[in-house]
C-alpha cells in the first residue's frame, strides 16, 4: 500500500521497521547458515588432524535450530490482500504465538549447561523465541496482516480446551487453502487438538525434531546447489541437454527432461528445477512451436527427477524418518531415477508436440524472481533481467556439452564414491559438495555467491522448521490410537506396496512432501514386509508425484507462477501417467534400486 507523499517522516520510519526486522533476520539467516558451514568443516577438520577442538558439532546443531526460526519472519510477511489473507494471517499468528508462548515455558523449565561449551540449554529455546517475536513484528507490513495477526494472537491467549483430532485435521486444511505456511499449519493444527502436548512439550518435540546430526547435511547440500547454480552450471545444463536432444520437434522437450536428470546431481531439490526450467526453457519451448500449457507441464513433471535422483533432498528425509543408510537409499534412488527418466523421456518423445502457438501470440516471460515456496525445499539467483524473454537455445559444441556436465558428474561422483566406500558420512559429502560448487561458483564474482547464501539460507531455514513442525504432528498421530497401517490390505509385500503407493498419491496431493515423508514413512516402512530401502524408495516417489496434482500441485504451482500460463494440471496428466507406469516398474522390479544399492 502506496503512502501519500506528504505522509510525516516519522510515519514514514516507523511503518518501515517491520521490513527492517524481516531483513535483520534474513541476515541472521545467512550468517547462522555460514556459522554452521564453518562448524561443520571445523568439526571435520579437528577429527582429520586430531585437534584439540570441542564443540563444533554442538555449535553446528545450535544454528541448524536457530535458522529454522530465523526464517519465520520472511514466512509470515506477504502482501496478497483480501479475505484469504486476513485468515492465512490470523492461523499463521495464532501458530506463531502459541510456539512463542511454549519455547518461552520450555526455556523456563529447561536448566542445566551443555557440557562441552558451559552455555545454559535455555538459550536455545529463548533464541528461537525471540525469533518468533520479531516474525510478529515483521509482519505488520500491511493492515490485513496486522488485523488478521492480532485476531490470530488474541486467540492463542484463550484457555482453549483440546478440541479432537479432526478438529486439529480440519484447521489444517483452512491453513492449506489460504495459502498458509506448511509449517505453521502444521503448528496451528497440533495447537488446536495437541492430544498430550503442552504449549512447552509441542515446542520440546520441535526442537527435539531438529537434532538428529544427519539433518545438518540438508543445508549443505542446497547451499552446493546455489552455489552451482550461482556459477552458471544451470544454464550450461540446459545448453548440454538441448544438445544431446538433437534437431526433432520435440527436441526441447527432451532437452527438458535431460536437463532434470543431469541437474538431479546437482541440486537434490525439485523446486529448484522446476523455477530453472520455468525461466530457461519455457518461453524457448514455446517460441519453438509448443503449445504454452504443455512446455510447463514438461517443465512440471521432469522437476520430480531431481528429487529421486541423489543427491536428494527427499531421500535424505526418508533416511532420517527411517533410521536407513543415505547412501544406500541415494544408490537406489540413482536406478529409480533413470527409469523415471526414461519413461518421461518416451512420453516426451512420442506424444505430438501439437498445434504451434499463433504467430502473433508472445511467449510468456519468467519473472526475475518466483514466489516463496516450502519445502524441500528449492531455486538458485536468477540470471535473466525481468521482462526479458531469453534467446531460444542455440546448440553448443561438444566441448562446452563437456564441461557442462563436468561439474555436477564430479560431485555425484565425489558425493556417492565417498559414502558408498565409507569415507565420508552425509554430512561429510555435503560439505564436500559446497566446496567443489564454491570452486566452480568462484569466477563468477562474490555478489552471485553472497546472493546464494542469501537466497539458501532461507530455503535451509524452511525446510528446518518444517522437519521440527512435522515432529509434535508424529507424537499426536501416534498416541491419537490412529493406525495408517491398518489401512494396508492383508497378503503379500508387493501387494501391500501398491496399496501404500496409492496412499502415498494420495497423501502427496494434500500435503507437502517433506512434511508427508516424516509423518507417514514411519509408520508405513515397518508395517510392509520385504526390502525397506525399496520400499522407503517407492513410498517416498509416490508422495513426490503428488506435486503434480492438485490441489497442492507444488511444482505445478511453482511453474505456473513464473511463467503466468493456465491449464497445466490438465497438460500434466499424460506425463504423470508415465510417472505412474515407471513407480509400477519399480514395484515390480526391486532389482532397479535396491538390488542397485546391493551391487555397490
Amino acid at each position: 500500500m502506496a503512502l501519500p507523499e506528504r505522509c510525516p517522516a516519522w510515519v514514514r520510519r516507523i511503518l518501515a521497521i517491520p521490513r527492517l526486522l524481516e531483513r535483520a533476520a534474513n541476515l541472521a539467516a545467512a550468517l547462522l547458515l555460514c556459522a554452521l558451514v564453518a562448524a561443520l568443516a571445523l568439526n571435520v577438520a579437528a577429527r582429520a588432524f586430531d585437534l584439540s577442538i570441542v564443540g563444533a558439532a554442538l555449535v553446528a546443531g545450535w544454528a541448524f535450530s536457530a535458522l529454522a526460526f530465523a526464517t519465520l519472519p520472511a514466512l509470515l510477511a506477504h502482501d496478497e490482500a483480501g479475505p484469504r489473507a486476513i485468515v492465512a494471517a490470523a492461523i499463521a499468528g495464532f501458530a506463531t504465538a502459541t510456539l512463542a508462548a511454549g519455547l518461552v515455558d520450555a526455556a523456563s523449565r529447561v536448566g542445566g549447561v551443555e557440557p562441552v561449551l558451559a552455555i545454559p540449554r535455555a538459550w536455545r529455546y529463548a533464541a528461537a523465541a525471540g525469533f518468533s517475536g520479531l516474525a510478529l513484528v515483521a509482519a505488520l507490513r500491511r493492515p490485513w496482516s496486522a488485523l488478521g495477526l492480532a485476531l490470530g494472537v488474541a486467540v492463542s491467549t484463550l484457555p482453549l480446551a483440546p478440541q479432537p483430532p479432526l478438529i486439529g485435521a480440519a484447521v489444517f486444511a483452512a491453513a492449506l487453502a489460504c495459502r498458509t505456511p506448511v509449517a505453521l499449519a502444521l503448528v496451528a493444527g497440533v495447537a488446536v487438538s495437541p492430544g498430550h502436548l503442552s504449549e512447552a512439550a509441542l515446542a520440546q518435540n520441535l526442537m527435539r525434531g531438529l537434532s538428529p546430526y544427519v539433518l545438518l547435511a540438508i543445508p549443505l547440500f542446497i547451499l552446493a546447489a546455489g552455489l552451482m547454480l550461482a556459477g552458471g552450471i544451470g544454464e550450461r545444463l540446459v545448453a548440454a541437454s538441448a544438445w544431446f536432444a538433437g534437431r526433432r520437434r520435440s527436441a526441447l522437450g527432451e532437452a527438458n527432461v535431460f536437463a532434470s536428470t543431469f541437474f538431479g546431481g546437482v541440486s537434490g531439490s525439485s523446486i529448484a528445477d522446476a523455477a530453472l526450467g520455468a525461466r530457461l526453457l519455457v518461453p524457448a519451448m514455446i517460441a519453438a512451436g509448443y503449445p504454452a500449457a504443455r512446455a510447463a507441464a514438461i517443465t512440471a513433471a521432469s522437476a520430480v527427477l531431481p528429487n529421486v535422483l541423489p543427491p536428494s533432498i527427499a531421500l535424505l528425509l526418508a533416511a532420517a524418518a527411517t533410521d536407513q543408510s543415505v547412501g544406500a537409499l541415494w544408490v537406489a534412488g540413482l536406478g529409480a531415477g533413470l527409469v523415471l527418466a526414461a519413461m518421461l523421456w518416451a512420453s516426451v518423445r512420442f506424444t505430438p508436440v501439437g498445434p504451434p502457438a499463433p504467430a502473433a501470440t508472445k511467449p510468456p516471460t519468467a519473472p526475475a524472481t518466483t514466489p516463496e515456496r516450502s519445502a524441500t525445499d528449492r531455486r538458485g539467483p536468477p540470471r535473466t533481467t525481468p521482462g526479458a524473454s531469453p534467446a531460444p537455445l542455440a546448440e553448443p559444441p561438444g566441448a562446452k556439452v563437456l564441461w557442462g556436465l563436468l561439474p555436477p558428474v564430479l560431485i555425484a561422483v565425489a558425493v556417492l564414491g565417498g559414502l558408498r566406500l565409507g569415507v565420508v558420512t552425509s554430512v561429510e559429502a555435503g560439505l564436500l559438495a559446497v566446496g567443489m560448487a564454491l570452486l566452480f561458483a568462484i569466477p563468477a564474482g562474490m555478489r552471485p555467491i553472497l546472493a546464494a547464501v542469501w537466497d539458501c539460507a532461507l530455503q535451509s531455514g524452511r525446510v528446518a522448521l518444517l522437519i521440527g513442525a512435522a515432529t509434535p504432528v508424529g507424537f499426536v498421530f501416534a498416541t491419537s490410537g490412529i493406525d495408517a497401517a491398518a489401512l494396508l490390505p492383508d497378503g503379500p509385500a508387493v501387494v501391500q506396496l501398491l496399496a501404500a503407493s496409492l496412499i502415498a498419491l494420495l497423501v502427496g496431493t494434500v500435503l507437502d512432501v517433506g512434511a508427508a515423508i516424516l509423518l507417514l514413512l514411519p509408520v508405513l516402512v515397518p508395517a510392509i514386509g520385504g526390502d525397506t530401502i525399496h520400499t522407503t524408495l517407492v513410498v517416498t516417489v509416490a508422495l513426490l508425484l503428488g506435486g503434480l496434482t492438485p490441489p497442492v500441485g507444488i511444482l505445478v504451482l511453482v511453474v505456473k507462477d513464473a511463467t503466468q500460463i493456465g491449464g497445466v494440471y490438465r497438460a500434466v496428466l499424460p506425463y504423470l501417467l508415465a510417472l505412474i507406469a515407471g513407480l509400477i516398474a519399480l514395484i515390480a522390479m526391486p532389482a532397479l534400486t535396491s538390488g542397485l544399492a546391493g551391487l555397490v
